[in-house]
């Protein structure tokens, strides 16, 4: 191990291992400057595909629900008779 002297100061390491900060705003609730309430808005919504899997499975599983209800008629049906 080399003494510290030769590593260099700590706050200097950490200076240069520092990855540049996005351009985005660290708090994605707060308005970057010039930006329009409708930009606000579409920036912070769930995005297109979020919304595609949430209607594809309401779509599946109201399917299966019909399924489930045709079944009982069917069972209840061959219970009775």
């Amino acid at each position: 191990m080399r003494p510290l002297s030769r590593r260099g100061a700590p706050s200097t390491a950490q200076r240069q291992n520092r990855r540049p900060l996005p351009d985005g705003p660290r708090h994605p609730g707060r308005r970057r400057s010039g930006e329009s309430d409708q930009a606000q808005q579409r920036r912070s919504g769930a995005p297109w595909h979020f919304w595609l899997v949430v209607i594809m499975a309401t779509v599946y599983l109201g399917w299966r629900a019909v399924e489930g209800v045709v079944w009982l008629i069917q069972w209840i049906a061959g219970v009775i008779s």
